[in-house]
């Protein structure tokens, strides 16, 4: 069609794209090193969920030795696990101006580490029987809940994100409600673990994204 055609479409864009922002801080190598702490946080988790389930074959001797492992082993991924979500956290916010992510990040970081302290102190003791303690880490369970479900609308609202950041925000919204809810607890750990695989896909489209600027 002629350029002063009136009935031709448009020749502009009608949505421009929010620009690739420079990255002050951060480098192809260590987004790499991140998106593989995340993929790893991910195996481990599997890794101890896998352990739990074989523990019912063994004998009270291992399963002492085995409950050991894992409760230093649960310890160390929820470290990992808030360090990585304070770090993407940051990347977020620098790769695409998202705003609102302090509160809900900082109040599940806070939750994981109590929580994480009570599992490792009391271990299952805390659902033997039903007691104040009990009571209280299912109190903290739903609070973290509603913090990780926060968290993860909050990630629906970052605009033109990642298609891995898609996703990780609906599994966390997913996440967040088992979480909540007390009865489907659970399951949580199954779209947490996916969690952490978008987590890891994100870093790693970031260092992929880098390396081509």
């Amino acid at each position: 069609m002629q350029p002063d055609n009136p009935y031709s479409a448009p020749q502009v864009e009608l949505i421009d794209d929010l620009p690739v922002r420079q990255l002050p801080g951060w480098s192809v190598r260590q987004l790499q090193v991140l998106g593989w702490l995340a993929l790893m946080s991910a195996l481990g988790s599997a890794l101890m969920l896998g352990v739990i389930f074989a523990s019912s074959w063994l004998g009270q001797a291992e399963l002492v030795q085995v409950e050991r492992y894992t409760r230093w082993l649960q310890l160390l991924l929820m470290l990992l696990g808030n360090y990585l979500l304070i770090r993407l956290k940051s990347f977020i916010e620098q790769r695409f101006a998202a705003q609102g992510l302090s509160w809900p990040v900082w109040i599940i970081v806070v939750l994981a580490l109590v929580s994480g302290v009570m599992d490792f102190m009391v271990g299952d003791q805390v659902f033997k029987t039903l007691s104040v303690l009990t009571i209280a880490y299912l109190g903290l369970m739903v609070l973290m809940g509603l913090g990780i479900t926060w968290f993860g609308i909050r990630l629906l609202k970052v605009r033109l994100a990642y298609a891995s950041l898609r996703i990780m925000a609906w599994l966390s919204i997913a996440s967040g409600v088992m979480f909540a809810s007390v009865l489907l607890l659970p399951l949580a750990i199954l779209p947490a673990l996916a969690v952490c695989v978008a987590q890891g896909l994100v870093f790693l489209r970031g260092a992929s994204e880098l390396r081509e600027q």
